[in-house]
């Protein structure tokens, strides 16, 4: 079963339903169903976020073969939320700042407040949008004395 087909599975609407969610005609979703016509990214990223079918499984020309755990991390490491918002709107093909506010479930304030050609916030919604998994920090634990049960007191006169 085809990434397209298995999202729409998963939507539980009919074609025409999720022509409408995605505000395109029910035969453009039957050209993707069809391989006739590619999902344009920027409607992947939509629905990656409503069925959880990934953008890599459904356009690997544009975004890449689905990325392992080591990829992320490098990922995570070159974007390290210095791309700008210009750069993270052309990226996914988005014309405005509420384009991008909407795939990212924040205010369209807060994104339009961001500067344009300085870094993006690396906030956990802009990370996941980019594919990257935030980096849980590892809990440290105490340092550890070996010597710890052979120490005495010593009393001084």
């Amino acid at each position: 079963m085809s990434a397209i087909k298995l999202a729409i599975d998963l939507y539980k609407q009919p074609q025409a339903a999720v022509a409408r969610a995605l505000g395109v005609s029910p035969q453009a979703v039957n050209q993707w169903i069809h391989e006739v016509r590619p999902v344009p990214p920027r409607l992947a990223i939509l629905i990656e976020a409503a069925t959880g079918v990934s953008r890599h499984e459904l356009r690997p020309d544009v975004f890449g073969e689905v990325p392992q755990q080591a990829d992320r991390q490098a990922l995570a490491a070159l974007v390290d939320s210095r791309m700008s918002k210009r750069a993270l709107r052309s990226k996914f093909g988005f014309k405005t700042d509420a384009h991008l506010a909407i795939v990212l479930k924040l205010p369209a304030a807060d994104v339009a407040a961001w500067p344009e050609e300085q870094s993006v916030p690396a906030i956990p919604q802009v990370l996941q949008l980019l594919g990257v998994q935030e980096q849980q920090p590892v809990a440290q634990e105490a340092p550890h004395d070996p010597d710890a049960d052979r120490i005495i007191n010593v009393e001084a006169a």
